[in-house]
């Protein structure tokens, strides 16, 4: 209960700074992985984090209904899921928000994880995303125009693998300060969706 009473306040806030006409603009930022440069807990500390539980496994009915997802693709049309660099060479990773066209989400929130190696130069959100809280890497919270489903992409990371990368997953989880992966509903609620997650798979030659 205290978790959905405090994603709730969260949701509140963003959408009030939305209300009251603090429109956002893109962000573009850079950060470096495994620096800890930005915050206490580094991004090289959490890539040896264990993946959670299965995925979907603690949705509930409700939560199937909406059939949300938030995964990281390698293209904005959210096709395609693996990828073959050079060290050095650049790429973009988008964070796709995926879910029901009967319903219609504001909010989400989620935590990207890159392989030992990847690094996030600059990222940039979508024109549609009118507020964020967070770290992408810890956890990352946006608002955005009430928009009904299929698909509407968040957030685009420029990455690039430095020459000790080996490849490996990137994945999609629950942020790792309010343990959620999801979204609210623009229902006057924010009643709260869990979404599951994703993974795409970069080799490095």
């Amino acid at each position: 209960m205290k978790k959905i009473f405090v994603l709730s306040v969260l949701s509140m806030a963003l959408w009030l700074v939305v209300s009251c006409g603090g429109k956002g603009e893109k962000t573009e930022g850079t950060a470096k992985e495994g620096t800890g440069t930005e915050g206490t807990r580094t991004p090289a500390a959490r890539q040896e984090e264990p993946v959670e539980a299965i995925p979907g496994s603690d949705l509930s009915e409700f939560d199937k209904l909406a059939k949300g997802y938030i995964r990281p693709y390698f293209d904005v049309a959210g096709t395609q899921t693996e990828k073959t660099v050079k060290p050095g060479e650049t790429f973009d990773v988008y964070v796709i928000a995926e879910y029901s066209s009967e319903f219609a989400m504001g909010a989400a929130e989620y935590r990207l994880v890159m392989p030992a190696g990847t690094v996030v130069t600059s990222l940039v959100n979508s024109d549609s995303i009118t507020a964020t809280l967070g770290r992408h890497d810890d956890d990352y919270s946006l608002t955005f125009n009430c928009t009904g489903g299929p698909r509407l992409w968040l957030t685009k990371f420029v990455c690039a693998a430095d020459p000790s990368s080996q490849g490996g997953e990137i994945r999609t989880e629950k942020g790792a300060d309010m343990n959620f992966l999801g979204f609210s509903m623009c229902d006057g609620q924010f009643t709260l969706v869990n979404a599951t997650p994703g993974k795409a798979t970069i080799k490095v030659e």
